[in-house]
């Protein structure tokens, strides 16, 4: 099965906001139900195994939606997390983030405003696979500079059977139609473990495994060379 280079609704920033919002909304629903947010809970809980203290942490989610992947890492976190920011590039996203007490960033992941060890832990929860391949090996170099713990990335493991489970799950759940398409087609843009591996491998990043997760999701994690020196 081959990856689409199509490109989703929720790609375009113009995407309308009442749209946007619905869609947005479900996506977290989807997070719930299908292992998104599981797996970054898997993500977060390994990258912190073994360290020491209770030191305030920072985050940077990138293309955070709903700000839900945020809201699942502070209620992790809990005290530690003192300054939650979500970036995407949707005014929904940010109506939606502030809401939910995250400061909000309207812009462009391939242009992050954040400089060399600004941050704490980054979070790449199922965005990549809406880049072309060299701005996500762009997107994962800057963020292993700019995190100076680690950095968590979730995304989507390609398969048949995680699509015909989808497609029937929206038509059950009456997702929005926007949602069921951009999904079916985010599955499809999905990842091999393989695959995911070789695009952080060439970012430079030579320290991160890449995790199979239930609800054919992946995850890879690594700490910073920050934090290991």
């Amino acid at each position: 099965m081959l990856r689409p280079a199509a490109a989703e609704a929720l790609d375009d920033r113009d995407l309308d906001d009442a749209v946007a919002n619905t869609v947005l909304s479900e996506i977290a629903l989807t997070n719930i139900l299908f292992g998104g947010n599981a797996a970054l809970k898997f993500g977060l809980t390994r990258l912190l195994r073994g360290e020491a203290g209770a030191s305030p942490l920072s985050i940077l989610d990138i293309g955070a939606g709903s700000g839900d992947a945020t809201q699942r890492a502070c209620r992790l976190l809990g005290d530690r997390l003192t300054h939650p920011i979500a970036l995407d590039h949707h005014r929904a996203s940010a109506r939606l983030c502030r809401t939910g007490g995250i400061t909000p960033i309207v812009g462009d992941v391939c242009q992050l405003p954040v400089r060399p060890d600004s941050i704490d832990i980054a979070i790449v929860s199922m965005v990549l696979h809406h880049l072309p391949r060299p701005q996500a090996v762009t997107l994962i170099t800057h963020l292993d500079a700019a995190a100076r713990l680690g950095v968590v990335v979730t995304d989507l493991r390609r398969s048949a059977l995680a699509i015909a489970g989808f497609d029937l799950a929206g038509r059950i759940l009456r997702l929005h139609e926007v949602t069921r398409r951009d999904g079916l087609l985010s599955i499809r843009r999905g990842y091999r473990a393989a695959e995911l591996a070789t695009i952080i491998a060439d970012a430079g990043v030579g320290r991160a495994s890449v995790h199979r997760r239930p609800g054919w999701r992946l995850v890879a994690y690594w700490r910073t060379h920050h934090a290991d020196g």
